[in-house]
């Protein structure tokens, strides 16, 4: 004998969404002292249960009710989420799934929408045929505002009493690759020693893509190099990484003197590299050998790992200014710290102007290389240049739970 049935949900045709119930950890849809065999009753079992109802039609998911020897709980079955593509062309409104209750047998039953998209905001994206059930969207979405609506839909006799308990629905909002990569500088600004080995890091590049790279591709950005000028010794002597987007020396042969200074046209695209892309412009200046520019620089820093009393080598720095329009902070360069804890000057002689600059330590990512856990993702000092003239130093003791900063000299 089949147990009765309360809220069903049936699905349009004209989509291709699948319903399948999936069951979360908690009381068994089974009597205390069933048998094992009863107790794990699949979810095949159910499925099969449901196509032998007389009015089962397809993309039909019945939900049991109380009584008749079963137990049931308001999570003990799961509605999968319902997937609704963003920027669609309509018409609109559009069906997205049917809602019934079987109680429309005995009774005329009314139903109702509330929550995100609702009745509150934004309002009215999401509406349902009062005496049909059919759930509709009646605009195109957008995941990047908003990427997952949580409704709950109500059944009423006409005298306005419930006749089932309010369902949990969630819509979400599928994603399209309609946002291209956007870099964090239209230029970057590096420095490199001449003679620098292959494989040292000179700055990292960074583009944000507002696309989901979670459950898509259309998110995952990709990096690469177009073009190097000038193409001396050679056209390949800077590498990047597709993923992290850190540039490196990929070839012997910086010479300051022969060239002191390369441009590169750099590459972000993202469906791993397939999809829409953005560009941004990279300086990189070779510093000579024997000029002494890592003490003599007008801002130098250098850093010391406090748990290990040694140099902390291979951390990045950056340095912003807080400039106009608006008061926003301005990337003007990157350092990696070689194995003593220091690196070429952040601002060369002549180069610092007054104002408010940012040194940006990323610590997370040296700590875990050392095999540790930062508790500080990264360590900002702000701090004022009043005096463009003087010399400045900043040097940064660090632990996995604790900075200390000073101007030293």
């Amino acid at each position: 004998m089949l147990a009765p049935v309360g809220w069903r949900l049936a699905f349009s045709r004209q989509d291709s969404a699948k319903v399948t119930a999936g069951r979360r950890e908690g009381p068994q849809l089974a009597p205390r002292g069933a048998a094992p065999a009863a107790r794990a009753m699949s979810l095949c079992t159910f499925a099969l249960l449901l196509l032998l109802l007389p009015d089962a039609a397809p993309y039909v998911l019945t939900f049991p009710e109380p009584g008749h020897g079963l137990r049931r709980q308001k999570r003990d079955w799961v509605i999968p989420p319902i997937s609704c593509p963003e920027n669609e062309r309509g018409p609109f409104p559009k069906q997205l799934v049917q809602i019934k209750s079987n109680k429309d047998k005995e009774t005329k039953v009314f139903y109702s929408i509330t929550g995100q998209g609702a009745d509150t905001p934004p309002v009215g994206v999401f509406i349902i045929e009062r005496e049909t059930g059919w759930l509709e969207v009646t605009k195109p979405l957008d995941r990047e505002k908003i990427d997952k609506y949580v409704l709950f839909s109500h059944a009423v006799a006409a005298n306005g009493q419930p006749v089932e308990d309010p369902m949990e629905i969630i819509i979400t909002v599928m994603d399209q690759n309609d946002n291209r990569p956007v870099f964090t500088e239209a230029v970057f600004h590096g420095t490199v020693a001449e003679g620098a080995e292959p494989g040292t890091p000179v700055l990292q590049v960074l583009a944000t893509d507002a696309d989901d790279a979670v459950s898509s591709s259309n998110g995952v950005v990709v990096y690469s190099i177009l073009r190097q000028t000038p193409d001396q010794p050679q056209p390949h002597m800077f590498a990047i990484s597709s993923s992290t987007g850190v540039i490196s020396v990929a070839a012997a042969g910086l010479v300051a003197q022969a060239v002191p200074e390369y441009t590169l046209e750099i590459q972000a695209a993202d469906m791993e590299g397939y999809g829409l892309q953005a560009t941004a412009t990279v300086l990189i200046k070779v510093q000579a050998e024997g000029m002494s520019e890592t003490v003599n620089g007008s801002l130098t820093t250098h850093v010391l790992n406090t748990v290990t009393g040694l140099p902390a080598a291979g951390l990045v720095i950056r340095l912003a200014q807080l400039q106009e329009p608006g008061l926003q902070w301005t990337e003007l360069g990157q350092r990696w710290t070689d194995e003593d804890g220091r690196c070429l000057p952040l601002l060369a002689r002549g180069q610092a102007k007054a104002g408010t600059y940012k040194l940006r330590f990323e610590t997370a990512a040296y700590w875990q290389g050392q095999g540790h856990t930062s508790f500080y993702p990264f360590v900002e000092v702000v701090f004022t240049i009043t005096d463009p003239a003087q010399k400045l130093h900043i040097p940064l003791l660090i632990s996995p739970y604790s900075y200390t900063t000073y101007r030293g000299s």
